[in-house]
C-alpha cells in the first residue's frame, strides 16, 4: 500500500520535467484552455485589460510556476521507488533460480507459466523503461515516460489482486474473472467485425471523404463503439438528413443497434452466467488450492517485505559465499536451512501412511459409486421426462410399433432358420439316401410360430 501511494503521488503531483519545456506539455489542449480561462476569470474586474495582456500574464504565471518547480534531477520519491523495485527484481531472480527443473530453460518456462510472474516482469520492465525515457531531452520522450509509468501503475494495482486469494469469498472470484476474460477475448473478436462493418460504412456516409491518417481509425471506433453503451450524440448529424445517404445511415444504425445492443450483449451476459454457474459449485475447492499455493509461496520467501528484503538477500548471499569458500560449519548449516525452506516433506510412520491410503481408497470408491448413482438417476429421469412429455395414446402407439418390429424380426429369423435346415437335410439325403428317413416337411405360418414362441415363453 505504501508503494502504491508513493507511485500514485509521483504520477499525479511530482513527475516534473528535467529540461526546458512547460510542465503541462503532455496535457490536452482543452486543459490548457481551461487554465487560461481561469486566469481570465480572475481579471474580469479589470475591463481595461485586453486579451493579449491576459495571455502574457498567463504565460508569465506558467513560466514562473515552471521556474519555481524546475529540477535538475529526479525527486527523492523516484529514487525510493527505483530502490524498491530493484529489491523486487532481486526477489524475482531468487524465485527463478529456486524453481526446481531439469534445466535452466525448463525453469524459465515453469516460472513464466504463473500469471502473476508474467505480471511482475511486465511491471518491472515498464517502470525502468519509463524511468529511462524521462532523461532523454525531448518532449516526446518525456510524454512517453509519463504514459509508460501511468500504464505501469495500473499493472501494479492489478498485481495486488493476488493477495485476495487468501480470502475465501474473493479468491474463487479471481478464477471466475480469469475465465470471463477468456470468454471476453473471443467475444471481442466477433464484436470488432460488427464495429468495423457499421463504423466504416456509416462514417463514410455521414462525413464523406476524409484525409487518411491514424486518427481516422480512432474516429471510426468512437463513432461505432460508444453507441453500444447508449451514446447517440452523433445521431443528430443525420437526424434531419432525408437524402439517400441519411436513410442508408439510419438503416445501418437500426440494424447495428439491434444486433449488437440486443443480441451480442445478451449473449455475452449468458456466457458470463454460464461460466459463473460452472465455477460456483467448486468455490471451496478452488479457494483451498489458492490458499495452499499462496502459503507455499510466502513460506519460501524471505521474512522481510520489500524494500527491506534487500537485507535478507545480502544475508543469503553472505551465507552462500561463506559456506562455499570458507567452509565454516555454522554458515553451512544456516545456508542448508535456507535451501530447505522450499522443500515440503510429509514425515509419517508406516501405520499412518497405510491409514491414509485406506481412507483415500474408501473415499474414492464412495465418490465413484455416487457418480454412477447420479448418472443412472439422471438417465432415468431423462427417460421419464420424455415419457411424460408424450400423450398416453402416443405411448401406446409407440409400444405397438415396437412390438410389431420385434415380431417381424422373429419371423425373418425363423424363415432363415428353416432355409438352413432344408439345405442341411438335402445334403444329408444326397450323402446317405438309404439310411435316412425324413418326415414330410411342414411349412409353418410365421404368425403361428410366433404364437407358439410367445406361449412357451409365458410358460417358462
Amino acid at each position: 500500500m505504501i508503494f502504491l501511494l508513493l507511485f500514485s503521488y509521483l504520477i499525479l503531483c511530482d513527475f516534473l520535467p528535467l529540461y526546458g519545456f512547460p510542465i503541462d506539455i503532455c496535457t490536452s489542449a482543452k486543459d490548457s484552455k481551461d487554465r487560461k480561462d481561469n486566469v481570465a476569470d480572475k481579471n474580469d474586474n479589470q475591463p481595461s485589460i485586453n486579451t493579449s495582456l491576459i495571455g502574457n500574464r498567463y504565460n508569465a504565471s506558467t513560466s514562473g510556476s515552471y521556474e519555481s518547480q524546475r529540477r535538475k534531477r529526479p525527486s527523492g520519491i523516484e529514487f525510493v521507488l527505483v530502490i524498491w523495485i530493484f529489491t523486487l527484481v532481486c526477489e524475482e531472480i531468487r524465485q527463478l533460480f529456486a524453481t526446481e527443473a531439469q534445466s535452466k530453460r525448463n525453469a524459465i518456462i515453469a516460472y513464466f507459466k504463473v500469471f502473476w510472474n508474467k505480471l511482475d516482469v511486465l511491471a518491472v520492465v515498464l517502470f525502468f523503461i519509463g524511468f529511462t525515457l524521462r532523461f532523454i531531452p525531448t518532449v516526446e520522450c518525456f510524454c512517453a515516460a509519463r504514459v509508460v509509468l501511468s500504464i505501469d501503475l495500473t499493472v501494479w494495482f492489478m498485481r495486488t489482486l493476488d493477495l485476495f486469494a487468501a480470502v475465501k469469498r474473493l479468491g474463487p472470484k479471481l478464477v471466475m474473472i480469469g475465465e470471463m476474460v477468456n470468454d471476453l477475448r473471443f467475444f471481442m473478436i466477433m464484436l470488432i467485425v460488427f464495429i468495423l462493418a457499421f463504423g466504416v460504412s456509416s462514417y463514410s456516409l455521414i462525413h464523406g471523404i476524409q484525409k487518411l491518417s491514424w486518427h481516422l481509425l480512432r474516429d471510426i471506433i468512437n463513432h461505432a463503439y460508444w453507441r453500444i453503451f447508449g451514446d447517440l450524440n452523433t445521431l443528430e448529424t443525420f437526424a434531419t438528413n432525408y437524402k439517400a445517404n441519411g436513410y442508408a445511415a439510419f438503416i445501418l444504425l437500426v440494424g447495428y443497434m439491434a444486433v449488437v445492443s440486443i443480441l451480442l450483449v445478451n449473449l455475452l451476459i449468458a456466457m458470463f452466467s454460464n461460466t459463473f454457474t460452472n465455477l460456483q459449485v467448486d468455490t471451496d475447492r478452488i479457494w483451498k488450492f489458492q490458499q495452499y499455493t499462496l502459503v507455499c509461496e510466502y513460506l519460501s520467501r524471505p521474512s522481510l517485505p520489500p524494500p527491506l528484503i534487500i537485507f535478507s538477500h545480502v544475508w543469503r548471499l553472505t551465507l552462500c559465499i561463506a559456506a562455499k569458500y570458507f567452509k565454516l560449519n555454522f554458515f553451512q548449516e544456516q545456508y542448508r536451512r535456507h535451501l530447505n525452506r522450499t522443500d515440503y516433506k510429509i514425515s509419517l510412520d508406516e501405520k499412518k501412511s497405510i491409514a491414509i491410503e485406506l481412507a483415500e481408497d474408501t473415499f474414492g470408491d464412495d465418490v465413484y459409486y455416487d457418480f454412477l448413482k447420479i448418472g443412472s438417476k439422471s438417465l432415468d429421469e431423462t427417460e421419464l421426462d420424455e415419457e411424460r412429455a408424450q400423450l398416453p395414446q402416443e405411448n401406446m402407439l409407440n409400444k405397438i410399433r415396437t412390438l410389431e418390429n420385434r415380431m417381424q424380426i422373429i419371423s425373418d429369423q425363423q424363415t432363415l432358420m428353416f432355409e438352413h435346415i432344408e439345405c442341411l437335410m438335402d445334403g444329408l439325403k444326397i450323402s446317405r439316401s438309404d439310411s435316412i428317413k425324413t418326415r414330410e416337411q411342414q411349412h409353418f405360418d410365421p404368425e403361428e410360430s410366433c404364437r407358439i414362441v410367445d406361449e412357451s415363453i409365458n410358460n417358462i
